[in-house]
């Protein structure tokens, strides 16, 4: 009884037919105006975002001023940078999808920034390796709850129209929050030293935490259901998505993404002193550069891009929007590798950047539109997952494992030519996503 009743409601959601009173139609959705207070809402989610990328990477700046002080070895700093954040990243990932799904999701997000804001401040107090390692596994519980929430919020403020724009703005904060970390991180430590880096990482985010708990209300959750029914279980939920082609194929996509871009961000730099033959400043400052500044541009464009293949083809066209702008990456990303010319490698760097994060808002656009509205934490989380095991844990492995295996100062250039073909299986993904949604447009999401 239940799932048929689900299976109607979500077909009657997906083609714009009423299902009850206090339904809202795809089409009246489409026409709702966005307030001032949606644009302040996105602000202080970008801004909360922001922070989440500083501190998420002012690690890596402060790596060897702790090696030295508590006399560690490059497993510890393994453990440190990497597992300690990624595997507890991962454990909470799903729990609190479930409940971003079910509660008050401003008063959750405020308090997950509040702690991973306090826990990564407390970083810069820790007198031993076992509280440093303590303090990061509470940064990354509570962080893997950071986009999902956001993501979630974003869904119900603007209406499907400007999604793309709003995941991109949003999206954008990445770029922004990492080129902050490396530029004022380093300035910090030098003149500091390690723990005021951490300080001065986490204490913003406390304040933001209670401007977003005191200035943003809670958006409207956009359901299907007229009667307020609560978000269906965790196996429902899991098992509604799995049975969606485009959702799945955007999902697989998205993570193949990931690991390209993973690889290029953390070994460009090395890629530039050996094959190139910079020094580590110069070859530190223009990656820098290509990713903070570029990358943001790249994630800016998919916004307007999206918003305009969403308003011409629906939904079903935004996986094709992703897969064009993932092929181009993979062959500007070709010439960033393979030419000889450093002016001509930098320049495909450049574009590269600009173009590969391109992806990232249609095809988050296309998660949040294909799925209903009270399931998007749960599908959300399970992708930040997806993305941070194997994209952001397998991709820089995966491009260092086969340097390894060809050896030589060229060996890291065919590390990262194999992960331009991860972008290449990306793209056939989304290609198949698009495929999914041109045979079947009004039938998504009528899976259960």
């Amino acid at each position: 009884m239940r799932r048929r009743g689900m299976t109607s409601v979500a077909g009657a959601y997906r083609t714009g037919m009423t299902a009850g009173p206090g339904v809202r139609s795809e089409a009246a959705q489409a026409e709702r105006p966005i307030g001032r207070g949606a644009w302040y809402a996105l602000a202080i989610l970008t801004l909360i975002y922001t922070l989440h990328s500083v501190d998420r990477s002012v690690m890596s700046i402060v790596i060897e001023p702790i090696k030295s002080e508590f006399h560690l070895n490059d497993s510890h700093l393994g453990v440190l940078t990497g597992l300690a954040f990624g595997l507890t990243y991962a454990i909470a990932g799903l729990p609190l999808g479930y409940l971003i799904d079910r509660t008050d999701r401003r008063r959750l997000l405020s308090l997950l920034v509040a702690i991973w804001s306090g826990c990564t401040a407390l970083c810069g107090l820790a007198q031993s390796y076992a509280t440093l390692v303590a303090a990061r596994l509470a940064v990354g519980f509570t962080e893997a709850g950071g986009a999902p929430t956001a993501l979630s919020m974003i869904g119900d403020l603007f209406p499907p129209r400007r999604h793309s724009t709003a995941i991109a703005i949003f999206w954008a904060s990445t770029a922004l929050g990492t080129a902050t970390s490396f530029i004022l991180g380093s300035i910090i430590v030098v003149h500091h030293g390690w723990r005021a880096a951490f300080l001065i990482a986490g204490v913003p985010g406390l304040a933001i935490a209670a401007l977003l708990f005191f200035t943003v209300p809670e958006p409207r959750r956009e359901r299907p259901q007229g009667d307020g029914t609560a978000a269906p279980a965790l196996r429902e939920t899991l098992r509604y998505v799995l049975r969606q082609p485009l959702f799945v194929h955007v999902f697989l996509a998205m993570t193949l993404n990931s690991m390209m871009l993973s690889g290029v961000l953390v070994w460009q730099a090395s890629f530039l002193i050996r094959v190139h033959h910079l020094s580590l400043t110069q070859a530190g400052l223009l990656a820098g550069v290509a990713a903070g500044i570029f990358g943001g541009v790249g994630s800016l464009i998919g916004g307007p891009m999206g918003d305009r293949v969403f308003e011409r083809a629906g939904i079903g066209g935004l996986p094709l929007a992703a897969a064009g702008t993932t092929l181009l990456s993979v062959v500007t990303g070709m010439v960033f590798l393979l030419t000889d010319s450093l002016a001509a490698s930098l320049a495909g760097l450049v574009v590269f950047e600009l173009i590969a994060r391109a992806y990232t808002a249609p095809g988050y656009s296309a998660i949040l539109g294909s799925v209903q509205p009270q399931m998007r934490g749960i599908s959300v989380s399970s992708l930040q997952i997806a993305t941070n095991l194997i994209g952001y844990g397998l991709g820089p492995f995966l491009a260092g494992a086969v340097s390894d295996r060809v050896g030589g100062g060229d060996g890291i250039r065919w590390g990262l030519a194999a992960l331009m073909l991860t972008g290449a299986w990306g793209c056939l993904h989304f290609i198949l996503a698009w495929r999914a949604g041109v045979r079947s447009p009004a039938d998504m999401g009528e899976a259960l």
